[in-house]
């Protein structure tokens, strides 16, 4: 790409976007409108970033590269992986990828069921042959009779519920008429396998909601949600004793609870600027909250509590400590609580006093993938007396592993499918503009001599979303062919604790911002890298950060890679869900302030003319309904106006996909293939055989 790109041509308009008085240039507003030119542009830019790609002379091998690395998942986010075996019944059910002869991985994951955690088993749902193109979760019933699926039958995030019978794999008359949102809203059932409550997705013109309903099995539409309420997103948690059910949220408190068999709801714990996530235990709810305690501390409710708002009345179970406490499950009569040190997953025991017995022996400094929302830790009744969970390393893709309580040794029931084994990893801390120390977890290539190395920074930093030192799938390809790997712990996202979550969101957002270009300079500082040589990348939230970090510090890269983004932080005031979820990471429209903040770290409004730009590549969903294309393509073509002709800036809109998790593995294949050969034309580099 040496020579000047002619580019689609893009006309501009005179008009402005106006928020709370504040107005901004919008000369690009046409092409958020699905029209016949937007389509016309946007597919000369396809064809464009096809050819320039696709004839890199290592692009197939590259490509198979990619595939091996991606064995355990679909090339989509790091945690987009085969998620833990659930027990029901007696039974094992699980989304896997079996391979084949060959090691020919199916498209999708298919459903199974196996007498074992660590078998195959029977093939229970295949979406390849009902249609479907992935599948977000699965949740089998109580008594193992019968799964509901979550089905995206367009490759978007909402999803279809559907019901299949065990034994025959034949699906349940059972229509269920409400969507819900991709993986984060996963049914809970009732002890008697009755039914289930679950959280459906329902955008309007003005709010984007997510009302609880609960469908019995063999019954009609529910006629009306759940008299339960969360700012949030709300998830129903489910007794496997029979006597309650609790509404907490995703990211909050457990407010609602009621006593079955009945559904009237009583609020629980309210009015509190803090979380609680836990489990169900007797006549309490047993959580971890960051209350009066940022890195954790374990507590328990009761339900009969006259006052359980007041937290007063808790009793608590373990204290905070230098270890960060995520996440509570009962096994054996045992509390087993997850968390991290310095960002690395630790597990402990303890006894339902809190009084603690041992420390699990884990594989090795890492990850537990699949482990950031509440429904991760329920235990469904007659479970094992065992620790069953997935574990991966920088160096190693995710293993299936099994603890028996005191037992002092783990046992592999899956090993991982694709190690680095020559790889070095280690944790690093960069010090930001106010002097907070922020760690990196560094991967090293085969080889490292000490010389200046192609380097590329994963991240993300938002959502409370921690961003742990787990295996980087298709990024493995990165490093095999000689680069070094960063996965930075940034402020916005839960790594070290609650606070360190909120000092890098609403108005503290920026704050994330410096402490990813403070790592960025640290590397350049210990000569890991040279700035010539330094790119960086971002998924969803992660992807409005590499576009901020194009724009905001231009001369820090070689290359920046935008994935599934918004580009439009101040535009997405219009639209019901983008103006949801910026809200909760970024801050609100309300004033001018909080205008003209967001507008600081939105790169459509931040791009300027005669201004050297990194290269820069974006790609997307055409079905994403969490950062639709329309923002993304009027940005690429401000981009494409202003950067010089040394600057390439490229985009793809992918058919059929939406935000990055629901495509078929060849095709999410391709599409890491492509940025990662967008990056290593870039740094000069060459796929690994």
């Amino acid at each position: 790409m040496q020579r000047p790109l002619n580019y689609p041509a893009a006309r501009t308009e005179d008009r402005h976007e106006t928020v709370c008085g504040v107005s901004f240039r919008d000369p690009y507003r046409w092409l958020e409108d699905d029209t016949q030119e937007t389509a016309a542009w946007q597919r000369d830019q396809n064809d464009l970033t096809d050819r320039l790609l696709t004839r890199w002379p290592h692009f197939t091998r590259l490509r198979e590269l990619v595939g091996h690395c991606t064995a355990d998942g679909t090339g989509s986010p790091n945690w987009m992986v085969d998620p833990t075996p659930l027990f029901a019944g007696g039974r094992w059910f699980r989304l896997s990828r079996p391979a084949g002869d060959g090691a020919d991985y199916p498209e999708a994951a298919v459903v199974t069921v196996a007498a074992t955690p660590q078998e195959d088993g029977r093939v229970l749902y295949d979406p390849h042959a009902d249609g479907g193109a992935h599948v977000f979760w699965l949740a089998p019933s109580p008594d193992g009779t019968t799964v509901a699926i979550g089905v995206s039958p367009d490759g978007g995030e909402l999803g279809e519920i559907r019901l299949y019978d065990t034994a025959s794999g034949t699906r349940l008359p059972d229509a269920v008429p409400h969507r819900t949102h991709g993986p984060l809203v996963v049914p809970q059932w009732t002890p008697d396998s009755a039914g289930f409550f679950y959280t459906a997705a329902a955008p309007t013109d003005e709010t984007y909601s997510f009302p609880v309903y609960y469908h019995r099995v063999g019954n009609g539409t529910p006629t009306s949600p759940e008299p339960v309420d969360a700012p949030d997103v709300p998830l129903v948690q489910v007794d496997p004793a029979g006597r309650y059910a609790v509404a907490t949220s995703v990211w909050a408190l457990p407010r609602y609870v009621c006593e079955l068999p009945g559904r009237t709801w009583r609020p629980f714990v309210q009015g509190l600027d803090a979380t609680i996530v836990g489990v169900i235990d007797g006549h309490r709810y047993l959580g971890v909250t960051n209350l009066d305690a940022p890195r954790g501390r374990l507590v328990a409710v009761d339900f009969d509590h006259p006052a359980p708002s007041d937290p007063a009345g808790w009793h608590e179970i373990v204290p905070e400590s230098d270890r960060v406490l995520t996440h509570v499950r009962l096994v054996g009569g045992r509390l087993v609580v997850t968390g991290s040190v310095d960002t690395e997953a630790r597990a402990w025991v303890f006894d339902r006093d809190g009084t603690e017995l041992e420390e699990v022996p884990l594989p090795g400094p890492g990850a537990f993938p699949n482990d950031a929302l509440p429904h991760n830790a329920l235990t469904p009744d007659g479970h094992p007396d065992d620790f069953v969970f997935l574990h991966s390393t920088p160096r190693s893709s995710p293993g299936l592993y099994r603890y028996r309580l005191g037992s002092g040794q783990v046992n592999t029931l899956r090993a991982p499918r694709v190690t680095l084994p020559a790889a070095d990893a280690c944790l690093r801390w960069a010090t930001a503009p106010d002097g907070t120390q922020v760690p990196y977890h560094l991967l090293l290539p085969e080889g490292a001599d000490g010389e200046p190395l192609p380097t590329l920074i994963t991240a993300y930093g938002g959502g409370r979303v921690a961003w742990p030192p787990q295996f980087p799938g298709p990024l493995a390809a990165f490093v095999a062919s000689g680069g070094a790997l960063v996965i930075s712990h940034q402020r916005g996202g839960s790594d070290l604790g609650s606070d360190w979550a909120d000092a890098g969101r609403g108005n503290g957002k920026q704050t994330g911002y410096d402490d990813l270009y403070a790592i960025a300079e640290h590397l350049v500082a210990t000569g890991v890298t040279t700035t010539d040589r330094l790119a960086v990348t971002g998924w969803s939230n992660g992807g409005i950060m590499a576009g901020a970090a194009f724009a905001q510090r231009p001369g820090l890269w070689a290359a920046v890679v935008a994935q599934c983004p918004v580009l439009d932080l101040v535009g997405s005031h219009r639209d019901p869900y983008r103006k949801f979820a910026v809200s909760q990471d970024f801050g609100g429209f309300d004033t001018s302030d909080e205008v003209r903040r967001l507008a600081g770290m939105s790169p459509y409004q931040l791009i300027t003319d005669d201004t050297r730009y990194p290269w820069l590549y974006v790609h997307a969903g055409a079905v994403d309904s969490a950062c639709p294309p329309g923002q993304i393509r009027k940005t690429l073509a401000r981009v494409q106006a202003a950067a010089g002709p040394g600057s390439p800036a490229l985009l793809r809109i992918w058919d059929g996909v939406g935000h990055g998790m629901a495509s078929g593995r060849s095709e999410a294949v391709l599409h890491t293939t492509y940025w990662l050969a967008f990056l290593m034309m870039r740094l000069g580099m060459t796929p690994a055989t």
